[in-house]
Parts: C-alpha cells; structure tokens; sequence
C-alpha cells in the first residue's frame, strides 16, 4: 500500500501533480486527488481563505452544483465525527486569526494596544495551522489505496508511473474551467496544481 509519503512524491512537481490528476480522472478519483493536491498546497501557504475552500466544499460539501454533476466534485467520504471536528477546528482556527486587520485588533483588546498587537501579529505571521486537514488527508490517501489502478498490490505504484503522460478525462473538460476559477479565487494557483 502507498503510504503519505509515496502520495507526496507522486506529486511533488507541477508536472508530478497534473500526471497525478490526469491518472485520476481516468480512475473517476479526482475529487480525491484534487483534495490531495489542494491540502499539500494549504499546507504550504496556510492562506485563511484556503482553509475556508478546503473546509467548505471537501469536508461540508457546499460544492456548487455543476461541478458535482457527473460525479466531478464530490464531499470528501470521511467518518461523521471527522467531518465535524476537522470543521469545527477550521472554523476556530480562522476565527482566532481573525479575517481581517480590524478583527486582529479585536482579537488584542482593541484600541491602540489592540493596533500594535495585531501588527505585532501580522508580522510575525498569521497563517494557519497547517496540520487542519492531516486526519482527513489520511483517511483519502486510504480511499485512493482502494481504488483500481491504486490498490492493495503497492498502491497507486503498481499501475501508475509518475513521471509518465496521461490524458485527463475527457467527460469533465466543461467543469474544468469552472473548478479552475474557483481555485484562483481561493488562492490556489490551479497550474501549478496541475488541475487543467
């Protein structure tokens, strides 16, 4: 079985990871292989507004609808009891950040102590924790093991050659561009992610 870190090299270039998400299109996996890449990314940049796409549309499942037709898009199948702590420690973790300058300084005590508090903050970096989706992670790494072409005979190893050339599917092109977009509003850069 492939384990995390076999996932990570698999994807560890931006040719890696469209390689990656090309095979998995193939697989009807791509929902899973896209929260794969996009937590690897999160992980990296620890963006609120990434932790919010992550949280919103791969573990609450507020996906818009085009993008689920045809088995695109999809919830991250995680246990319920996941779903909610990995929400609910989202939720708290951007809360305690605070969205913007102005919650910073709420977040200090306010006025002018609460201003050299917030950009004491801001300075020192406001991400994140980068570990939010580490659980939810694990339990996809999982799911791709159980896949065809990803399965108990060395994981995604046994069939797939990463530095090889696959097409994507073409039954999702129209959803692509969409998906895209709402990457790049997130903060994603889709490219790099290989998502094209």
């Amino acid at each position: 079985m492939a384990g995390l870190d076999d996932y990570r090299r698999y994807t560890s270039t931006p040719a890696r990871r469209r390689t990656f998400y090309c095979y998995c299109t193939k697989e009807f996996v791509q929902d899973q292989a896209a929260f794969f890449v996009l937590v690897e990314a999160y992980r990296v940049s620890r963006r609120k507004k990434q932790a919010l796409f992550l949280n919103d549309w791969f573990i609450n499942g507020n996906i818009p609808q085009t993008l689920q037709a045809g088995g695109y898009l999809s919830i991250v199948n995680i246990a319920a009891s996941l779903q909610k702590s990995t929400s609910d420690a989202t939720t708290a973790a951007v809360a305690a950040v605070g969205k913007t300058f102005a919650d910073k300084m709420a977040n200090q005590g306010g006025g002018v102590g609460g201003f050299f508090g917030a950009l004491g903050k801001k300075i020192s970096g406001t991400g994140v924790p980068a570990d939010l989706f580490d659980a939810a992670q694990g339990q996809v790494v999982g799911m791709l093991n159980d896949r065809h072409g990803f399965g108990a005979q060395g994981g995604l190893g046994a069939t797939y050659q990463m530095d090889g050339s696959y097409l994507p599917n073409g039954i999702y092109a129209g959803q692509v561009a969409a998906f895209k977009s709402a990457l790049t509003t997130a903060g994603f850069d889709p490219d790099s992610l290989g998502i094209y």
